[in-house]
Parts: C-alpha cells; sequence; structure tokens
C-alpha cells in the first residue's frame, strides 16, 4: 500500500483542444493494439464503444429545420459509455462546476493511494467491497493522521476519486485525493495551515491505509463476503 502527495494547483476549468479524437485513434489503432497486448471484456467494450460512438454503426435519427427551410441533418446515436470523453465531456463539465463550487480558499494537496498489483485478481473478483473498503481505509488514515499529528492537528476537508486504469488500459486501482492544505481546529473554531508546503508524513499514512485495509480485509474473509474462484480459489486457505 503506497500514498505520495505533491502540491495540487486547482486549475478545475482549464480547458484543452485537441486536433485529434481519442475515437479516431482507436480506429486506426484499435484492433492491432488487442491483437498485440492482452485485453479483458471490459477494456475491449470501451474500445468498441468509443470506436462505435456516432456512426452509422450505432444507428441514428433525421433531424429537420422546424423553420421550414428544408434542411436536414443525420445524427448518429451516442454510445454512452462511461469513459467516452466526448459523450461524458458535458457530464465532467457539470462535475468540475459542482467541484469547483466547493473549493476553499487555501492551497490544496494531490495525494495518490495504490492497491498493491499482487491484490488485483482479488480486487477484480470483489470490486465493490474492496472499493468501498479501500476509500474507508484511506479516509479514515488520512483523518486519523492529520488530526494527530502534532504539526497540523486540524481535520482537513477532501475529495477521494477512485481510478482503476492506467494510461495503458492496464488494471491499476488507486485513489486519487484532493486534500486542503490544512483544516478545522480540532476545537472547530479557527483555521489551521499546513506548514511548509507539507501536509502529513506520507511513510505514516501508507503504513496506516495499509493497516486499516488488511483490517477490513481480514474481518471480510472471517465473514465469507469475499468470493474466491478460477486462478485464486486456493487463496481460501491462508497458509497456502
Amino acid at each position: 500500500m503506497q500514498a505520495r502527495q505533491v502540491d495540487y494547483a486547482p486549475a478545475l476549468l482549464s480547458r484543452h483542444e485537441h486536433s485529434v479524437e481519442l475515437a479516431q485513434i482507436l480506429r486506426s489503432h484499435g484492433q492491432a493494439y488487442m491483437q498485440a497486448h492482452a485485453t479483458s471484456p471490459e477494456q475491449r467494450k470501451v474500445i468498441r464503444d468509443v470506436t462505435n460512438c456516432r456512426t452509422e454503426i450505432l444507428g441514428g435519427h433525421l433531424e429537420t429545420c422546424g423553420n421550414g427551410c428544408g434542411y436536414e441533418r443525420i445524427s448518429f446515436h451516442s454510445c454512452r459509455n462511461r469513459h467516452c470523453p466526448k459523450c461524458q465531456s458535458l457530464q465532467k463539465v457539470r462535475w468540475l462546476l459542482e467541484r469547483s463550487e466547493k473549493l476553499l480558499p487555501t492551497g490544496y494537496f494531490h495525494v495518490v493511494v495504490t492497491l498493491p498489483h499482487e491484490l488485483n485478481p482479488l480486487v477484480l473478483q470483489n470490486r465493490q467491497i474492496l472499493y468501498q473498503l479501500f476509500f474507508e481505509a484511506a479516509s479514515e488514515a488520512l483523518i486519523e493522521l492529520a488530526r494527530g499529528w502534532k504539526r497540523l492537528g486540524a481535520l482537513p476537508g477532501f475529495t477521494a476519486i477512485l481510478h482503476t486504469w492506467t494510461q495503458e488500459l492496464r488494471f491499476h486501482a488507486h485513489l486519487h485525493m484532493v486534500v486542503t492544505a490544512g483544516g478545522l481546529s480540532l476545537e472547530g473554531d479557527r483555521w489551521v495551515p499546513a506548514k511548509n508546503n507539507f501536509l502529513v508524513p506520507v511513510r505514516a499514512l501508507s503504513k496506516m491505509v495499509r493497516g486499516k485495509f488488511l483490517d477490513g480485509l481480514q474481518m471480510c474473509f472471517e465473514q465469507g463476503k469475499l468470493s474466491f474462484s478460477g486462478n485464486i480459489s486456493d487463496w481460501t486457505n491462508p497458509a497456502v
């Protein structure tokens, strides 16, 4: 279990113009990529959906000018895949606006918490349970450390977002946490700023997240909440 932190500038609404769309790249190289690399069914579905998005493959409808000029236009249907940048662009803007309204007048840190790849087979078979446990372990550890560390001693605010893929579409479960550079005092009457651009000790945070996650994992195992099948069927015996 690893954690790291970097200074974060909350330029949430910056706009980037791209001359080449993801769909164009996948149409040109998607098949070759899938032939050269092992891809999961979920990854292949994303590639297929984004490739077919707003093309005749998904069908469409005819739009006609309501002013009687006779202009007509064929509009192809969207794939609606949550990974498609074209389909999710409006949703992304709405999300960024909502987050921006909650920003406090302070600096922010970007904390990344990563699950070890050795747990990938188990996580893939128990996503809902282990993702929830991951969120709880990371947030509880961050709050406890920030409150208990004598150089801060405050309750920070943060937003945590789960990412499960790398840029190369490989499974990689990790949390991105945008954390205030300081927090509310334990008495709740003043703001305590982080000192010298330093939030909390990263190694201590990693150790606390690891401990909480493993404790929760042990509890889930003892309560029979975890699924073990296929190549991890022998994981049901801890001694193996």
